[in-house]
């Protein structure tokens, strides 16, 4: 960048902040502009990462890699399906890459259900984050969050204030008292690039991280959404998620779309058995391996 160049990026900045500051209100930071504070680059992350995705509904596709440690190393590449309504019951199905379907899973105010053609075996968990962790999947947070974030709306993930912030590198990070997300990392245009946080407030709770390794390349002047992403959990899961295609829905999805129908003789075996509340951690641990 010229001499000239660098100087303009502040002074562009500066004049933004200071005409929030005598409107009494949040002048809107054009994406892609360089931030030099980070309470300019906090700004702009709210209006841009935090508002409620156009569209009643969404259908991502997307190719998941996944790979653990423990308790033997493995990897395996699948196909992702997620559809549903940012307001209602969301949709996952996973197949492997030649096409056989390995699970279906359907997330609403009631919890978790997940479906295993192959085994003929369901699950259920009230809590969706808990329930997905004890069948070994790589979700630190919900379907329902996953769909927002993957649609820019990271409000979901992100207190509305910060503790405090400090510089990482080229970015900002941003650490939060309380709370399940711990710490956001944006970078120099306001763009999430690193969260981190707790599964739950139970004493079993994993630790997360989830990086945007990569932005869409947007038009001028539109905010770029994730292209690629890492979800990780600190017993060494990790899933690094491709996005193939991605669409919002104007109207809501049928209820029928949004079903997940279970065989007569299939009944969803209960993990919650004993549970009440999260932050007591009176849950029990599911053994079998699904992956």
């Amino acid at each position: 960048m010229s001499r000239l160049g660098s100087t303009l990026v502040p002074a562009a900045t500066a004049a933004v902040l200071i005409l929030a500051a005598l409107s009494g209100c949040a002048t809107r930071i054009p994406p892609g502009l360089e931030l030099d504070t980070p309470k300019a680059a906090w700004s702009a992350f709210r209006q841009h990462y935090c508002v409620r995705p156009g569209g009643e509904g969404v259908r991502v596709r997307a190719s998941l890699y996944y790979s653990r440690i423990k308790p033997t190393k493995r990897t395996n590449r699948t196909l992702i399906s997620l559809w549903g309504d940012f307001d209602g019951p969301m949709r996952l199905d996973v197949s492997a890459s030649i096409g056989t379907l390995l699970a279906h899973i359907r997330e609403d105010d009631s919890g978790l259900l997940v479906f295993y053609p192959e085994d003929q075996k369901a699950y259920a968990h009230k809590n969706s984050v808990l329930g997905a962790t004890r069948l070994g999947m790589p979700f630190p947070f919900s379907l329902s969050e996953l769909a927002h974030a993957l649609s820019g709306d990271f409000s979901g993930l992100a207190p509305r204030r910060y503790a405090k912030t400090e510089a990482e590198g080229g970015n900002y990070a941003f650490t939060f008292a309380g709370g399940l997300t711990r710490r956001i990392v944006l970078d120099r245009w306001g763009r999430p690039v690193r969260l981190e946080g707790l599964t739950s407030r139970s004493r079993d709770a994993r630790q997360w991280a989830f990086t945007v390794d990569r932005f869409e390349d947007a038009p001028e002047g539109r905010v770029p959404l994730p292209d690629k992403l890492t979800l990780s959990l600190d017993n060494g899961e990790r899933g690094v998620l491709h996005i193939k295609s991605r669409e919002l829905m104007l109207a809501a999805w049928p209820a029928r779309s949004l079903a997940l129908e279970l065989p007569e003789d299939v009944v969803p075996i209960r993990l919650d058995n004993g549970y009440t509340d999260e932050t007591t951690g009176d849950i029990p641990v599911i053994h079998e391996d699904k992956q």
